[in-house]
């Protein structure tokens, strides 16, 4: 089942990222097989999609893979809590300024 990558499913989805990281970073422990793998098995397919939004001069398709693969990292790093901060803000403020400008440019479609 394909899901169609949609501004506000990106932006939740980066909602609960940070959420996790804050939970990790306050010393939960995740448990691999049923809180982590559930959650990228969930989510992979989500930021996969973003491959599928349109693109701009600014927003172009290297930029947008690269925003795939910095959600990845995310989707996989906000599990551990010695990520290092500096490092999951630039992620994060990465990929959110990229969506927030593929919205205002209405390239969701």
């Amino acid at each position: 089942m394909s899901r169609k990558a949609s501004f506000e499913s990106l932006r939740a989805l980066l909602d609960e990222v940070d959420r996790r990281y804050d939970k990790a970073r306050s010393g939960y422990e995740f448990d691999f097989a049923s809180e982590v793998e559930p959650f990228l098995e969930e989510n992979k397919e989500l930021v996969d999609a973003i491959g599928e939004i349109g693109t701009d001069f600014r927003f172009n398709p290297p930029t947008r893979e690269k925003v795939v693969e910095e959600f990845m990292e995310l989707l996989m790093a906000c599990h551990a809590g010695r990520f290092s901060l500096k490092l999951y803000r630039e992620k994060y403020k990465f990929i959110n300024m990229w969506l927030s400008h593929a919205h205002r440019e209405g390239l969701f479609g």
